[in-house]
């Protein structure tokens, strides 16, 4: 069964209790230091490593000197793991050479490098917003009364505004706020104009609610099919929304606006097409205009309601979802920092290689092999590649493969142990397989991060393997029946077809 491709997940940093800014655990004895410090270090790339010793540097930022030394110190100490070797007494002693340790003062030092660091991270992110600086600069020559400069600064930011082919929420977010400070600074002629100008200003702000009341409404939605959440309330105003957006002609939408109502369509009324098909045609015509996250997003919606039709049986949306696929593609979506996610890479391979577009997959295997993760490339391309000679019949292959393939992550070892096990089945390697049939049942209770969910999949289509090994002349059907009734089977589709063949 193809899984739905918007989830849900968080990282978590685990720390000592009421850390807050104290956040160095100190370590006496010869264990390394392993905290929040060295966690925000060790996430730094190596140019945002050269740049925050600049920042740190900068007596804008940082007056301590002793900052820069502890800094340097951690920098080149941080090992691979994210931990540091030096304890807290040997970095005093590398800074404050001769004077008796202070825990008190280490970790105030300890501390302010910490806020140093997430200051830097802030600054960033903020900088990566050209827009968000121009418009606070703005607020900032308002506020002063150089009304020159601002009706200067006012034009060249609205050209870059009306660039934006198809804006996001926040665009109209700051529409608003230019809006507002254009009246703030009666800048029409008269009172006619003023009147027009705030208008404008709250048309802008009512785009934005819309299209971030939507985009949550859809998030919402899909965790309820995700998740088979219980039904909870509407949230408030919701049916007003939609039923004036619905009276309102889909191109006199803000595009931003008409995707996500489309989407909503799709999540809320799965029976009607129309939904899906004009959401397809808004993205062909605004995705790339849209920034690659907010595009990506949609995408995946759109996916996700291609992938519970074919559940559903409607097979047509195999080839929709396909296209899909190689529109994401086509425009970089699937992409992060140049990337692909070896989970992208191996839908793609499971949705051509179940239409049959066996010489499109190996050429996309071979493409987009040296497109993956460094951590993660081996084994995608391994078990993708194993995956093609299976659905090829090549099964010979399909051992060498995966035989001696140890996986970083658990879940292509789910599948790659799904697949060794119907690839003995078909080659008759009745041995290998009741061997694997034990070791992946025992792997399977012992395994600590697999979910229930999974766990019981694969537990699932070891124990109907068991069965169908030990068929009986005449029980095919009474298995039928079992495999149709029970929920959450791995591979269920191949059991059905080996059972049929059985009859």
């Amino acid at each position: 069964m193809l899984k739905a491709l918007i989830c849900c997940g968080k990282n978590e940093i685990r720390g000592k209790k009421n850390c807050n800014h104290v956040l160095v655990y100190l370590v006496m004895n010869k264990q390394p230091l392993s905290n929040k410090l060295t966690v925000l270090l060790q996430a730094l790339t190596p140019q945002e490593r050269k740049r925050f010793k600049k920042w740190l540097l900068s007596p804008f930022h940082n007056e301590q000197t002793c900052l820069v030394e502890l800094y340097n110190l951690l920098a080149a100490n941080l090992n691979k793991g994210g931990a540091v070797t030096l304890s807290a007494h040997k970095l005093w002693n590398k800074i404050y050479a001769g004077k008796p340790y202070n825990d008190v003062r280490f970790r105030k030092l300890c501390s302010d490098l910490v806020q140093q660091v997430e200051a830097f991270l802030a600054y960033q992110e903020y900088a990566a917003q050209p827009h968000q600086l121009g418009i606070n600069l703005l607020q900032t020559l308002a506020q002063r009364k150089l009304k020159p400069l601002y009706n200067q600064f006012l034009s060249h930011t609205q050209e870059q505004q009306n660039r934006i082919n198809a804006p996001n929420a926040e665009y109209f977010y700051e529409q608003y706020r230019l809006e507002l400070m254009r009246h703030e600074l009666k800048q029409g002629t008269g009172r006619e104009d003023n009147r027009q100008i705030f208008h404008a200003a709250l048309e802008h702000l009512d785009h934005y609610y819309l299209a971030e009341k939507l985009k949550h409404y859809c998030n919402l939605l899909n965790y309820q099919l995700v998740l088979h959440t219980p039904q909870i309330p509407e949230p408030q105003f919701m049916d007003t929304l939609l039923a004036y957006l619905h009276t309102q002609p889909e191109n006199r939408l803000p595009p931003i606006i008409a995707v996500y109502l489309r989407i909503t369509g799709t999540l809320t009324q799965p029976d009607d097409p129309t939904h899906y098909q004009h959401l397809k045609n808004l993205l062909a015509q605004y995705a790339p205009s849209f920034l690659h996250r907010e595009a990506w997003t949609m995408y995946g919606y759109a996916q996700n309601y291609c992938i519970r039709q074919i559940n559903a049986g409607n097979a047509v949306y195999l080839d929709e979802l396909f296209q899909l696929y190689q529109d994401a593609l086509q425009q970089q979506l699937l992409f992060t920092n140049g990337q692909l996610s070896p989970w992208h890479y191996k839908n793609i391979v499971v949705v051509a290689l179940r239409l049959k577009a066996y010489q499109w997959a190996a050429g996309f295997i071979e493409a987009y092999k040296n497109s993956l993760p460094p951590k993660f490339a081996a084994n995608a391309y391994t078990y993708n590649k194993a995956k093609l000679f299976f659905h090829q019949g090549q099964y010979g292959k399909v051992i060498e493969l995966l035989r001696e393939v140890t996986y970083d992550d658990v879940f292509y070892e789910l599948d790659s142990k799904a697949m060794l096990l119907k690839t003995y089945y078909e080659t008759d390697e009745t041995d290998a397989l009741l061997s694997l049939l034990l070791s992946f049942r025992i792997f399977l209770r012992r395994k600590k991060g697999i979910s229930e969910h999974h766990r019981t999949n694969y537990l699932n289509l070891v124990r109907f393997t068991e069965k169908l090994l030990a068929h009986q002349p005449g029980n095919a059907h009474k298995l039928l029946q079992q495999l149709h009734k029970t929920k959450n089977v791995a591979d269920a589709n191949w059991l059905k077809e080996k059972l049929i063949a059985k009859k």
